[in-house]
């Protein structure tokens, strides 16, 4: 597990450092160097706890399992550089900046009681996978276990105490979910901290804490990676929001073409530029343009739309229970195919049925909001091209087969 696990989340951790740190780039505010610090620390933390890496630092050092202490000193460290970031998150600077300088005496006074501890506990063999549970009985490696998880676990509780909360203020919804996310992955930390508790506190009475030994290591590791995706969430958020945006963009880009490709065929002079297809840049443009088409085309059509179609799909429509969005945009799309037969066949412009309405303006509104229109027309051409409502009601029927009821929308 450690062999898989660790250099994984080690190389998580410096990719996610890789991107904070181009942030620096646009100005140093204590925010941004304590998200580098903290994922620098829990990179450093999981790189020596790598097997292969322990095992080097103790043939170079000469100094048997000191990468634990080193990754101890890290998790300490990592701990409370959350602990300042989240400070400076939720507190203004006037208040921010005692109670950071509190905390990193708290990290000074806990790292040298670590290291006086380590270093009295005496010489040990190289343990890379199980150091915790080889030497939890020994008194003195108790007291430094229990100074690191207690310094560990007081940084994480302090993480959920501040970053769930403040969550609920936070504007930026980027900004929230990091917050959560940062705060789950530090309660995981305290489900780490609490096995480590129960090693030493089991060792102490002669229990084989070997037996939840696996507990440990993905706790720590799933605390870490929340960690690592909560403090990173803020800078990439916004870019996976922008690549959703793009996604749903070109779809309802090729969700307009059969509409859009009918009216093209009968008016190509709609088009100001080559129409493409499978776009894949400038799409706002495009999909504006492509909305302007559609009015465009179907502004030329109304003296030939189909309101007897209407009024038939608009029928059938209600009779299936279709919802009042796509009972319009059957009635819509039926008006539509009904002018554009009639377009393509030079047939007289059509009536409107007795008791119905008026043709639809064929423009947008200055004031209407795009996106709404967007959706309303990716509707009318889902329907203008599948659905069997429109079909029936463009034929001159009131009424579905039996077997095309059930498939209608």
């Amino acid at each position: 597990m450690h062999e898989v696990l660790y250099p994984a989340l080690a190389a998580v951790a410096w990719i996610g450092l890789a991107v904070k740190l181009r942030d620096l780039r646009r100005g140093r505010n204590p925010s941004r160097v304590a998200v580098c610090g903290a994922l620098a620390l829990l990179a450093s933390t999981f790189t020596v706890s790598t097997p292969a890496v322990w095992s080097w630092l103790d043939r170079t050092t000469g100094v048997a399992n000191l990468a634990a202490l080193w990754a101890h000193l890290c998790v300490v460290a990592f701990s409370g550089t959350v602990q300042l970031l989240v400070l400076w998150w939720v507190n203004p600077p006037e208040a921010a900046r005692p109670r950071a300088r509190a905390r990193l005496v708290l990290l000074a006074v806990t790292a040298v009681a670590m290291v006086a501890l380590f270093l009295a506990a005496g010489p040990t063999e190289p343990r890379t996978t199980d150091f915790v549970a080889t030497y939890a009985g020994r008194p003195v490696f108790a007291a430094y276990l229990l100074v690191y998880l207690a310094a560990f676990a007081l940084g994480m509780v302090d993480v959920v105490r501040l970053c769930w909360p403040y969550s609920r203020l936070a504007g930026r919804s980027w900004l929230r979910r990091g917050l959560r996310t940062t705060a789950v992955g530090a309660a995981s930390g305290l489900l780490y901290a609490a096995v480590r508790v129960a090693d030493v506190i089991g060792a102490q009475m002669g229990a084989d804490v070997r037996r939840w030994e696996p507990i440990a290591p993905p706790a720590a590791s799933l605390g870490a990676l929340l960690v690592i995706l909560g403090l990173t969430m803020p800078a990439w958020g916004p870019r996976l929001s922008e690549f959703r945006g793009w996604l749903r963009r070109r779809r309802q880009y090729r969700q307009l073409q059969p509409l859009w490709a009918d009216l093209h065929r009968l008016m190509p002079q709609i088009a100001l530029e080559p129409p493409a297809t499978t776009p894949l840049g400038d799409l706002d443009r495009r999909l504006y343009r492509r909305v302007i088409e559609l009015y465009d085309g179907s502004l030329a059509l109304r003296p030939y739309l189909d309101e007897a179609a209407a009024g038939r799909a608009g029928r059938i429509g209600a009779r299936l229970g279709l919802r009042a969005d796509d009972l319009a945009a059957v009635m819509e799309a039926a008006r539509l195919r009904g002018a554009v037969h009639a377009y393509a066949h030079g047939e007289p412009r059509a009536t409107v049925e007795e008791g119905g309405d008026e043709p639809p303006p064929g423009r947008l509104d200055e004031g209407a909001d795009l996106a709404q229109e967007v959706a309303r027309l990716v509707r009318v051409s889902r329907a203008y091209a599948g659905s069997p409502v429109v079909a029936a009601a463009v034929a001159g029927r009131d009424a579905l087969p039996a077997e095309e009821t059930e498939v209608a929308m």
